[in-house]
């Protein structure tokens, strides 16, 4: 059996940890390689790696339950995490094979790379919602998007489409803005040297309560104002799709368990992430778990499964991007995104 290549993103565990997970496998040096040794009983668990959009957090609290909890394991499945960050391209990672699964930050960024001619696909999304916002001061005045006129608007540089699209739909000229790109921190909103400041629901509003402004907070959701999108969205290779159809029905289907098991226990979930990783404020990470889990159902979901995405939602952002021009073409539906997996995975209709 061909095994896939990994890169090791997990932290060092404890022997006793490492018994406590299943402790299947060894970690040898071989030839300037890491290789991994399995039992003769385990030699039928398939190894893969998973990508993620951005850095390990709670985002991906549900693949983290489902390693701790042995999902991926009672699936056949060895998993191991990849975190991303500033450096670090999802896309091209699994695109080259570097890592077997990806976990997109929205489905944005595989409607532009599947336009691009890469051969990627969505199969399945942990938010039916995308929780991107824009945030200001009560005391701005601002109501809605119309009031963004003559406001500065401070941006990360991958959400400049977003704000393009939202002034087009609600008929604002880009010239009736002034747009300045800030970090990650929510400094220059409360220092006011922007009128309204991006980000995510989830996360951003722990960072306000934390600095006494959780009370004077607004904010517009993206969803809210008419461009609709998914987060945390599931994709991998269309070889993948098509020469392993199990494997990804396993995982697809484990990752669901993860992410029930988030669901109903966040405590316990945020607390696992937590040990697995490093730097992360626990009190954040909690609070911002809890706020995602409302994303992460809907009408859909309870009609058709977890994961399920809605085709008119890829199909409208399709042609939001190709009137925007962020596309050099248009894509139909199927080739970027299926939902084929979730109903063989039978998931939770939640």
């Amino acid at each position: 059996m061909t095994r896939d290549q990994l890169t090791l993103v997990a932290p060092a565990l404890s022997r006793r940890a490492f018994l406590r997970l299943g402790g299947a496998a060894a970690l040898v040096a071989a030839g300037g390689r890491l290789a991994r040794v399995l039992p003769a009983s385990a030699q039928s668990v398939t190894s893969v790696s998973t990508q993620l959009g951005w850095l390990a957090s709670v985002a991906a609290a549900g693949d983290f339950v489902a390693i701790e909890k042995g999902y991926y394991r009672d699936a056949g499945i060895d998993v191991r995490i990849q975190p991303g960050g500033p450096a670090i391209d999802p896309i091209q990672n699994v695109a080259s094979g570097a890592a077997v699964f990806g976990n997109a930050a929205s489905n944005g960024i595989l409607v532009n790379a599947r336009a691009q001619g890469l051969p990627l696909r969505a199969f399945g999304t942990v938010l039916q919602r995308h929780p991107f916002a824009f945030f200001y001061l009560q005391e701005s005045g601002i109501r809605t998007p119309r009031d963004f006129e003559g406001k500065t608007i401070g941006i990360q540089p991958t959400a400049r489409p977003l704000l393009q699209a939202v002034l087009k739909r609600h008929q604002i000229a880009e010239d009736r803005v002034r747009v300045v790109f800030v970090g990650g921190d929510i400094s220059p909103l409360l220092v006011k040297r922007v009128d309204v400041i991006t980000g995510w629901v989830v996360d951003r509003l722990p960072q306000f309560e934390n600095q006494g402004f959780g009370g004077s907070i607004r904010y517009l959701r993206l969803w809210d104002l008419g461009i609709r999108m998914y987060a945390y969205v599931y994709f991998t290779t269309d070889q993948v799709l098509r020469d392993r159809r199990d494997l990804v029905t396993r995982f697809l289907s484990a990752s669901a368990k993860g992410w029930m098991y988030a669901r109903e226990q966040p405590v316990e979930a945020a607390d696992i992430v937590i040990r697995r990783t490093t730097g992360l404020d626990r009190s954040i990470e909690l609070r911002t778990l809890q706020n995602q889990i409302p994303y992460m159902t809907s009408i859909a979901t309870r009609q058709r499964g977890w994961g399920y995405m809605e085709p008119k939602v890829w199909s409208d952002l399709i042609e939001t991007y190709r009137a925007l021009d962020q596309i050099p073409k248009t894509v139909a539906v199927d080739e970027v995104a299926t939902n084929e997996f979730v109903e063989m995975a039978k998931t939770p209709k939640v």
